[in-house]
């Protein structure tokens, strides 16, 4: 019996200690807002290190090509899509996908930064019970993926460094 209460015991505290740990979307998603503003206000830019059929770019070593069409390429870490879409009309300042956004009941997060020279935004919503859709873009250049709470923060500060680095031929 006593042992029972030992074991139990020493697995609510396991639970108690790891539930107070572990990040929050909301918090998850905060700390990527933060990411995304860093990076969409630092002078640094990523130089290009990969060329693609219509655009050079900084590609991290994690990620495969998997498709090149004109202004459109998926990136796979995995079997984890990263997908980025290029409107070659639009400027960096352009609000065009951000203003295509569908409403979603999903909706987890809608943020926005602008400055003279860009407008950046990050959308997220709920894609299943543990996954949410990230979508992030600068202008007329929108990059999308599938990530976790552990995953998001580390996500979009590559998307953001990948998008701000694009060099078009």
């Amino acid at each position: 019996m006593l042992r029972k209460f030992k074991l139990s015991a020493l697995v609510v505290v396991t639970l108690v200690i790891f539930a107070a740990c572990s990040q929050s979307e909301e918090e998850a998603l905060n700390d990527a807002e933060n990411r995304l503003k860093d990076a969409f206000l630092s002078t640094e830019i990523n130089e290009e290190n990969y060329s693609l059929n219509m655009l050079d770019i900084y590609k991290p070593e994690e990620l495969e090509v998997s498709e090149d069409r004109n202004y459109n390429v998926i990136f796979t870490d995995g079997e984890r899509p990263f997908v980025l879409f290029i409107n070659e009309f639009e400027a960096p300042n352009s609000k065009w996908f951000y203003n295509n956004l569908e409403e979603n009941e999903e909706e987890l997060f809608l943020s926005t930064f602008e400055n003279e020279d860009a407008f950046t935004y990050l959308h997220a919503i709920q894609s299943d019970e543990d996954q949410m859709e990230i979508h992030l873009g600068i202008g007329g250049i929108k990059m999308s993926t599938i990530s976790n709470v552990n995953q998001v923060e580390e996500d979009v500060e590559m998307m953001i460094n990948m998008i701000r680095s694009i060099d078009e031929n």
